[in-house]
């Protein structure tokens, strides 16, 4: 940046250079992406992605195990516009911010965990060809393409699973489900039945489910209802809440009807009681199969994560080719292959073991599918880099949707998935599953604006970085001065009331500050032995009773995870890509956001070239009107600085300091 010319724009060389990387790096992952034929098969290996993440509830803690009764949450409830309420369950990160002995101490961010809602997602088919067929994975040989995807069926049943384990980590011990306030059951709706006779209808999705048993069969039929086949609820603040992955079905002229290879009924009865989730699990298993759609099954368990985020939600429709699904009746001798069976191919073995390893997690999945935008924060990261300072992301983001705008026009979902999902390894199977149910398009229309959300506790929950706040301090040589990031850092920790909030922008301000010209908590931290950083150390659930419990999380071995989790390698750079036009509006808000944020109570005379700039104050404003009246007048003026009663105690205590170091000398 030229400071000489403006305080605020960056240089034509930094732009150049930030969007030639940019630029390189997205061409890459195209041209590599368009040379795969499907989909690798570690990038859906949902568990790459678990760092610390917490078991939903604390299930299987250890501290709630010594305990003689199921430990009773802190719990809060929101109230709706439409009358309805949200069940939320309370707790807090804990973050370690030093390795000093300074008066900065362990750093907690209350949180939230969604537990209930009183409304079920409505679902419908999509009307666009998403993944009409299933690309598969990609193998080193071409092999002949395959027709149809079965993922909405996959999705209704993962639904199901997810939504029966939520109710079985809250049942207390030795309590029948039919009992129990806490339950999942059958409602009277189910889908149709199909026998050989009957006449396939147009709009029919006729699906055959091969030698099933009478219980397997209510629960397809249950499942893939027509409105809500089944229900999850519990009881809490004398108010009924379902499952956050509760549906309704709402797709007006397509209906769900089965064929098995054994007689049924034309209905069951409905006070059969549902299958626990690790049935359910084997039901699923024995589909995927009799189809071959293991490898549909990890995204489909990834759509039904991003249902709590979403107000509706679209799912491709099942279609009628040689695939999972079939237009055309089997025949009576294409029937279930059992599971285990040794007549089965040599992958259905290592299909059933991810999908029940998958269920062995599912607690983890359900931490962050119910962290607040914790989904949308995750996907928003492939955007982030932490390297890029706020007067520079209209650089790092134009050459991304400039490469990603045909894709998305061309409605090329399978290359658009490969190339985020090769930028943000961890998150390729949420990509998919985003796509599927539609959530992708909200994100990328958010952060094409640059609105990249932040959520600290999913950041820590997969070994990500969501924003500058979480880095470790900068080093300078200039003793007298200090980075900007690290400044906001201090001023966070520090608790400073108009900074007692994370900033909403996640990219860095530019540049440093004397410190001299800085707060007196950041002048007082800024030398601390080992600096001050913001790293997760835990989290505490709070009960009922006041007291709380702390939870270590998930740890896995991120050296011995199957995938690579960084976006360095393999990258191919060309030959320097010369910047068009650059629009600026995007560094002009996020840079605006920023230094709103860190200068809260007003500015050093230092920085008047930046905050009289037209990026920070629009031109006519109230306080350009202000500073026009004097022009030696500044934001830093005692006067014009927002002071609170308890800084003067935070004052006396520098001035002490500074008394003892004088003596100390």
């Amino acid at each position: 940046m030229d400071d000489a010319d403006d305080g605020l724009r960056p240089s034509k060389v930094d732009v150049q250079r930030i969007y030639s990387q940019s630029s390189q790096r997205w061409s890459s992952h195209v041209r590599k992406s368009y040379l795969q034929s499907g989909f690798l098969e570690e990038s859906f290996r949902l568990r790459n992605m678990l760092g610390k993440v917490l078991s939903y509830l604390g299930h299987g803690l250890a501290a709630f195990g010594e305990q003689s009764k199921e430990p009773e949450f802190d719990l809060h409830t929101k109230k709706l516009s439409n009358g309805l309420s949200v069940l939320f369950v309370n707790g807090e990160s804990l973050w370690s911010v030093g390795e000093g002995h300074c008066d900065l101490k362990e750093k907690t961010i209350p949180s939230q965990l969604l537990l209930g809602v009183q409304k079920s997602v409505p679902c419908s088919f999509s009307g666009d060809d998403r993944f009409i067929n299933w690309p598969e994975f990609h193998e080193p040989h071409k092999s002949p393409p395959r027709y149809g995807n079965c993922l909405a069926i996959l999705a209704f049943a993962w639904l199901y699973i997810l939504s029966a384990r939520w109710v079985e980590i809250q049942q207390i011990p030795g309590t029948l489900a039919a009992q129990s306030n806490d339950h999942i059951v059958y409602s009277c709706h189910q889908a149709a039945w199909r026998d050989d006779a009957s006449a396939s209808l147009p709009d029919t999705i006729n699906i055959d489910l091969g030698d099933v048993s009478n219980d397997a069969a209510r629960w397809w039929a249950a499942i893939l209802a027509k409105d809500e086949g089944w229900r999850a609820e519990i009881k809490r603040n004398q108010s009924v809440y379902r499952s956050p992955w509760s549906t309704t079905s709402i797709s007006a002229g397509h209906h769900f009807r089965f064929r098995r290879t054994t007689p049924s009924p034309s209905s069951f009865d409905s006070v059969s009681l549902p299958p626990s989730s690790d049935i359910a699990l084997g039901y699923l298993i024995d589909f995927c199969l009799l189809h071959n759609a293991g490898s549909q099954c990890s995204v489909a368990l990834a759509s039904t994560l991003t249902f709590p985020s979403l107000t509706k939600a679209t799912l491709p429709l099942p279609s009628f080719h040689n695939s999972c699904v079939r237009d055309e009746t089997a025949r009576t001798d294409n029937h279930s292959v059992p599971r285990g069976s040794t007549s089965s191919s040599t992958g259905y073995s290592d299909e059933e073991n991810n999908i029940l390893r998958d269920l062995r997690l599912l607690p983890y999945y359900m931490t962050l599918s119910c962290s607040n935008r914790g989904i949308e924060s995750l996907l928003c990261n492939t955007f982030f880099n932490p390297d890029v300072p706020c007067n520079l992301v209209s650089a790092w983001m134009q050459p991304i949707f400039e490469i990603l705008d045909p894709l998305i026009a061309k409605k090329d979902d399978k290359n658009l998935a490969m190339v985020l999902g090769r930028q943000q390894p961890k998150v390729a199977g949420l990509w998919v599953g985003a796509i599927v149910t539609g959530m992708a398009r909200s994100i990328l229309r958010h952060c094409r604006n640059g609105f990249i959300a932040i959520e600290m506790n999913s950041a820590a929950w997969t070994n990500t970085t969501q924003t500058f706040m979480s880095l470790d301090p900068l080093l300078l040589d200039d003793c007298d001065r200090i980075h900007r990031s690290d400044e906001c850092r201090l001023l966070y920790l520090a608790g400073e009331e108009l900074n007692s909030r994370l900033p909403i922008c996640p990219w860095r301000p530019f540049g440093t500050t004397a410190l001299s010209d800085t707060n007196i908590c950041v002048h007082i931290h800024a030398q601390c032995t080992g600096g001050h950083f913001l790293r997760y150390n835990g989290w505490s659930w709070a009960l009922k009773n006041g007291s709380n419990v702390r939870d270590p999380g998930f740890c896995i071995d991120t050296a011995k995870q199957g995938i690579n989790t960084t976006v360095e390698d393999a990258i191919v750079f060309d030959t320097p890509t010369e910047a068009g036009p650059v629009s600026e509006s995007t560094s002009e808000m996020v840079t605006r956001s920023i230094f709103g944020w860190l200068r809260s109570y007003g500015w050093p005379a230092a920085e008047k070239a930046i905050y009289s700039h037209s990026r920070i104050i629009s031109e006519g404003s109230d306080y350009d009107d202000e500073c026009a009246d004097d022009p030696e007048d500044d934001a830093s003026d005692p006067r014009k600085v927002k002071h609170t009663s308890d800084k003067f105690e935070t004052i006396v205590a520098w001035l002490d300091q500074c008394a003892k170091e004088s003596e100390g000398g």
